[in-house]
C-alpha cells in the first residue's frame, strides 16, 4: 500500500464513526421536533370528539409501564419510538378512515411518521452494539404490541366507525405525547 493510500484509509478510519454517529445525531435533536409536529397534524385533522361517541365503552388501559421502565437508554429510547411509530403507521395504513378528518393533514400526519422511521433506522443502523437492558426493551415492547393490537381490534369491532377512530386518534395523541416525555428524560430535545 502506497503512503498517499494508507493516509487515505487513515482517514477513513476517523471519520467513519463519526459519520455513523451524525445518524444518531438526528434523534437527538430532531425526533421531538417532528413528533410535536405529527401530533399537531393528528389533533388538527379531526375536531372534538363527536357527543355520540361519549357514550361508547371501549376499555384501552394505557400501556404507562412502557414509558416509564427504568432503563432509558438513548438505544432502548430509540427502539421505543421506532416500535411506537411502526405500531402508528399500521393503524393508519391502509384501513378506511372517517371523511371528517382533514385528509390532507391525514396525509402530513403519515409521512411525518414514515420519515421518523427511515432516521431512526438509520440511526440504529450506526449503533454498533445495544446498551440497554434487553428484557426491559422485550418487555416494554410487548405491552406496546398488545395494546396497539387492542386498538385495532377496537376499530374492527367497532367497523371503523367514526367514534372508533377518534378514541384511537386520542389514545395515539397520548402515545406521542408520552414519547415526547420519554425523549425528554432520556435527554433527547
Amino acid at each position: 500500500m502506497t503512503q498517499q493510500h494508507f493516509w487515505i484509509f487513515c482517514l477513513i478510519l476517523t471519520f467513519v464513526p463519526q459519520i455513523l454517529s451524525l445518524e444518531c445525531k438526528w434523534m437527538d435533536f430532531q425526533l421531538r421536533h417532528k413528533n410535536e409536529i405529527s401530533m399537531g397534524f393528528l389533533k388538527n385533522m379531526g375536531g372534538r370528539l363527536p357527543l355520540e361517541c361519549l357514550t361508547e365503552q371501549i376499555s384501552l388501559p394505557f400501556p404507562q409501564d412502557a414509558y416509564n421502565a427504568e432503563d432509558s437508554s438513548s438505544e432502548t429510547t430509540a427502539l421505543i419510538a421506532y416500535k411506537v411509530l411502526n405500531h402508528v403507521i399500521n393503524l393508519f395504513k391502509e384501513t378506511p378512515t372517517p371523511v371528517a378528518w382533514d385528509l390532507s393533514k391525514l396525509h402530513n400526519f403519515r409521512n411525518i411518521l414514515f420519515r421518523q422511521t427511515e432516521k431512526l433506522e438509520e440511526c440504529m443502523v450506526g449503533q454498533t452494539a445495544f446498551a440497554g437492558d434487553l428484557h426491559s426493551f422485550a418487555d416494554r415492547s410487548e405491552l406496546l404490541k398488545t395494546y396497539f393490537d387492542k386498538m385495532e381490534n377496537v376499530l374492527k369491532d367497532k367497523d371503523h366507525s367514526i367514534c372508533a377512530w377518534e378514541i384511537v386518534r386520542m389514545q395515539v395523541i397520548r402515545n406521542l405525547e408520552q414519547l415526547n416525555m420519554l425523549l425528554d428524560r432520556t435527554g433527547n430535545p
